[in-house]
């Protein structure tokens, strides 16, 4: 508990981000959110009539510009489609598999090394580089929880506000 206070006093946004990734703040337009979060972030008003500052630009762009492609750029899964069919998909990282939720997971299936994660969001990544030493239940718990957020809410980048939440397992890429 102390350490999760730690982090909000460090963080101040997640006390907006952490109810609102939970679909408490659903009620609130766009517009009010996204200047509450950016005035909590840079301290700050954000001035969306005239952007002049590179971040206030980046609000207004999430506001503003709709290009229906962004959902399918922005979904983990459904891009590899897209980059397959433009660019070709030896630029693919491999795909092992795709699940649902994570009790769906199996890994016995599953390489040494491998990489899980979701489609729907950004930062619900678990590399494992040893599968004997890897935590299997504890990802599972991470990626249960990462499935129940909606990254739209927490940040109001609408593209990501209908991905369907799944789990991709890929090849795990060495440098």
């Amino acid at each position: 508990m102390l350490e999760t206070l730690k982090i909000f006093m460090k963080n101040p946004e997640y006390f907006i981000t952490s109810p609102a990734a939970k679909g408490w703040l659903n009620w609130m337009p766009d517009k009010w959110y996204i200047k509450l979060l950016y005035r909590v972030k840079m301290g700050e008003k954000c001035n969306l009539k005239h952007p002049r500052k590179y971040n206030e630009k980046i609000q207004w762009l999430k506001l503003y510009d709709r290009n229906p492609e962004y959902q399918k750029l922005a979904d983990k899964y459904e891009v590899r489609k897209y980059i397959e069919d433009t660019i070709g998909k030896e630029y693919l990282i491999p795909l092992y598999a795709v699940y649902d939720s994570a009790d769906e997971i199996d890994f016995d299936r599953l390489p040494d090394e491998f990489v899980l994660k979701c489609t729907h969001d950004s930062g619900s990544v678990e590399i494992c580089r040893d599968k004997a030493a890897f935590d299997m239940e504890g990802v599972r718990e991470r990626l249960r929880q990462a499935m129940k957020k909606n990254y739209y809410y927490a940040y109001r980048e609408w593209a990501y506000k209908n991905i369907k939440p799944r789990i991709v397992a890929e090849k795990y890429m060495k440098d």
